[in-house]
């Protein structure tokens, strides 16, 4: 299997700019869930919670973007012949 340079640049952008956003709300989350008595962290698990949690979904979310990508341009290079 060929890897698709423009396919990979755009899952990788566009999981950058939503990790930007994540960050953020997971540091709201676990506060939240801390507030409320969900788990009783403290700060600094609060923020190895939120480096893991952003890892593995960043992770999950450029694999998954890659191959949707794949899938489309594949289908649509099938529709064109």
């Amino acid at each position: 299997m060929r890897l698709n340079h423009q396919a990979l640049k755009e899952s990788v952008g566009d999981t950058a700019l939503a990790f930007v956003m994540n960050v953020p709300i997971g540091f709201g989350i676990i506060f939240f869930a801390n507030w409320v008595g969900i788990v009783s962290v403290s700060y600094e698990q609060n923020i190895q919670l939120v480096i893991l949690q952003n890892f593995v979904f960043t992770s999950v979310a450029v694999t998954r973007k890659y191959f949707v990508r794949i899938y489309f341009n594949n289908k649509e290079i099938a529709r064109l012949k």
